[in-house]
């Protein structure tokens, strides 16, 4: 007979997994509701953030001067926009001559903004600033910056650039050629435009051009036309810095009106213009006006010549009157 089968044995109530929760079931629905609301805040921060980056670009884009740019860099500290308008600050700053002003605000944007996208244009413009105010030293320290930080981009080929331009402004013009020469195979990927400068800068070397700037040779200097002369007037300048002062003399008796032009100043001497009596107008006198001797019924005939000529006159001879003898008188009778 076979033996009777032993009973099995009897299954749990309840499964690792239900015990489980039931265990730590505070814990597991605190841990979702801390989950739903960092997932909450995160969406408040980042509608804030998007928000504030919407609000700092309007102001950007309307900043016209350098207070204008203040403002949003100091409301809008962090964001890009204000990261923008750092770098725009510095380009007004340069343009308005203020040089340090304009390096300093550079140098604050490669500290606070080191993740911002336009870092390595920034780092190159520093470097080019300092090198033209004259830190030649603080601007290869850029330079290298640059080529270390970013080694595939086209910003660190044109930093290499720079830096052989130090060392031939400085006459290592072995050192310089090496760079420039050395250039593609460091930079493979960099633009061709950017390749070409190393190779014009190798020719310029060639061809020992000057590396420093000489002045060109004085403008010649411009003497002003003389004044033509006219016969018989005076010589003197117009463009005098004292200037002219005509004045009218009151004529003599029977002569022509004297003018007399001199400066200004007191010690010069004036000179006197006197029209001679052969240019002055020439003055008509009316028949009209000289009282005739003749008697009304003989006509008077008048003849005036054109000018400058004196007028003439010309009078009839006319009979002399005749002579009336009174008779004598009679004798009285005795």
């Amino acid at each position: 007979m076979s033996q009777p089968q032993s009973a099995s044995a009897p299954l749990p109530t309840t499964s690792s997994i239900e015990t489980f929760l039931e265990e730590n079931f505070k814990k597991i629905l605190l841990l979702c509701i801390a989950v739903v609301a960092g997932l909450g805040i995160w969406g408040v921060i980042n509608y804030m953030n998007r928000a504030k980056a919407v609000e700092a670009g309007e102001a950007y884009a309307s900043a016209k001067t350098v207070e204008d740019l203040d403002v949003v860099i100091s409301k809008y500290a962090g964001t890009l926009s204000a990261g923008n308008a750092l770098l725009q600050k510095a380009d007004l700053l340069w343009e308005q001559n203020k040089k340090s002003t304009s390096v300093d605000a550079l140098k604050e944007f490669t500290d606070k903004y080191n993740q911002h996208p336009f870092l390595s244009q920034a780092l190159l413009a520093l470097g080019g600033k300092l090198e033209s105010t004259g830190n030649r030293s603080d601007a290869k320290a850029i330079f290298d910056r640059v080529v270390s930080e970013f080694p595939t981009s086209d910003v660190a080929a044109m930093a290499q650039i720079r830096l052989g331009d130090l060392l031939w402004a400085d006459g290592k013009e072995e050192e310089a050629k090496k760079i420039y020469e050395g250039l593609a195979a460091k930079f493979p990927g960099a633009a061709n435009a950017i390749l070409d400068q190393g190779q014009n800068r190798l020719q310029w070397i060639a061809a020992k051009l000057p590396t420093k700037e000489v002045d060109g040779p004085p403008k010649p200097k411009v003497e002003a036309a003389a004044t033509p002369s006219i016969p018989g007037m005076p010589n003197f300048k117009l463009n005098s810095p004292t200037g002219l002062s005509p004045t009218i003399q009151s004529p003599a008796a029977g002569s022509a009106p004297a003018i007399s032009v001199g400066p200004n100043a007191a010690t010069s001497t004036p000179i006197t213009i006197t029209p001679s009596a052969a240019t002055s107008a020439p003055v008509a006198v009316p028949a009209t006006a000289m009282p005739s001797p003749v008697t009304p019924s003989v006509p008077v005939k008048s003849e005036v010549p054109a000018a400058p000529a004196k007028p003439a006159i010309t009078v009839p001879a006319t009979s002399a009157p005749n002579k009336v003898e009174a008779a004598a008188p009679a004798k009285a009778a005795q």
